[in-house]
């Protein structure tokens, strides 16, 4: 189980986040295969949500995802760094 966590610069600018989960119908929009991934792996969510903040803690997102436990994560983003302005997050059972 993990948590991602990072010394980040303040939020310059509004921020797209899309969150996909499986399984999704073939005619659905994906992630964006050109996105840089910033985080592969697994997080425990305890109440079956994922939360997405920025560093300030001024605004956050907050999904249902679905029942509690482990599910594998990956983030990605249209340009690692502070340049960023849109965050794809995948969101699978292990094993799915």
């Amino acid at each position: 189980m993990g948590r991602v966590d990072g010394r980040l610069a303040p939020q310059r600018a509004l921020i797209k986040v899309r969150i996909f989960t499986q399984p999704q119908v073939p005619e659905a929009e994906g992630p964006n295969p050109d996105f840089t991934t910033v985080f592969d792996g697994s997080l425990l969510l305890p109440d079956g949500r994922i939360a997405v903040g920025d560093v300030e803690q001024l605004t956050r997102f907050v999904h249902r995802v679905g029942d509690r436990g482990e599910y594998d994560v990956r983030v990605a983003v249209n340009s690692p760094g502070p340049d960023a302005d849109a965050i794809d997050i995948t969101i699978t059972r292990p094993g799915k």
